[in-house]
């Protein structure tokens, strides 16, 4: 099997780095958040997903991904221009496939809205007053009109990528979404002041420890089930295809657990073994569509 192989977008612009793309099997563009980089936090760990996707062909990916990217930003001429160049610029050209690693970010950043002063519908979680009854489980500490409005503005936001992988020469080409494993939110950044990024939710919504568990699953699920929503919309969202990671099984992090534990590095990022359970799996889903549409 062929390790994939990676290239920032500057390597593009040096004779001494740029990689021959013509004498790839598959010729890949990505862009994501930390699921694509996240060894630039953890250097001495160096994991992320596709540093463990293997192929049966060979593969090069140009990477434009960022840390704590989100999908609004992606799509954004202004915030990321390489991307938006090797799609729609000078250096466009037809790309087999885009790998995306979208939506984490846009989730977290969505948890981390305060109460106060903010309308349920402008919120994922809900104050103790406004719990639903026990019998609900973890859904009496969501609210069900900001699930709504992330819903829209993801899709929004996915119309606008989608417009984007259209414009250019790489219009229809496939895109790949990955689902997230279900972290454990719990006391464990990944240094330099970074994280933790759930803890501090759910602590500020006053939600019990002993239900912690139970909101990141169910939240982690619902993305998921957006996102494969969207991909099942081809009318919408033509060639997306969603890789569930949610289905395969991870050694969870310990509550309460500070640092590496178990299949995670930190509180929201997987050490190597969980990356490459997750990526060589997709990976092969992966060169799959890519062989089957070029027939």
């Amino acid at each position: 099997m062929n390790k994939l192989e990676i290239h920032p977008p500057s390597d593009l612009n040096s004779p001494d780095l740029a990689p021959n793309l013509g004498g790839f099997g598959m010729r890949l563009l990505a862009e994501g958040d930390s699921w694509f980089t996240v060894g630039a936090l953890n250097p001495l760990k160096n994991a992320n997903l596709l540093f463990e996707m293997r192929f049966a062909q060979s593969a090069v990916a140009i990477n434009c991904a960022t840390p704590g990217d989100t999908l609004r930003r992606m799509v954004d001429t202004r915030r990321d221009p390489a991307f938006v160049d090797l799609l729609t610029g000078a250096r466009k050209r037809a790309w087999d496939g885009l790998l995306l690693s979208c939506g984490g970010n846009d989730l977290i950043d969505a948890l981390g809205v305060r109460a106060e002063g903010v309308a349920l519908n402008l919120r994922l979680l809900r104050t103790a007053a406004e719990w639903g009854p026990p019998s609900d489980g973890a859904a009496r500490y969501l609210s069900d009109a900001g699930w709504q409005t992330f819903c829209g503005y993801f899709r929004a936001n996915l119309d606008a990528m989608r417009a984007l992988r259209d414009a250019g020469p790489s219009k229809g080409a496939p895109m790949f979404l990955h689902g997230y494993a279900v972290p454990t939110p719990r006391p464990a950044p990944a240094g330099l002041g970074i994280g933790p990024w759930l803890l501090p939710a759910v602590q500020a919504y006053g939600i019990p420890e002993a239900d912690y568990a139970a909101v990141a699953a169910l939240l982690i699920g619902r993305l998921a089930a957006l996102i494969a929503g969207c991909a099942a919309d081809a009318a919408r969202y033509p060639n997306l295809h969603f890789f569930d990671t949610t289905q395969i099984a991870l050694v969870p992090a310990a509550a309460g657990s500070s640092g590496e534990n178990g299949d995670w590095i930190n509180e929201i990022h997987l050490n190597r073994e969980g990356c490459r359970k997750l990526a060589v799996p997709w990976a092969a889903a992966i060169e799959k569509v890519i062989v089957d549409q070029r027939g």
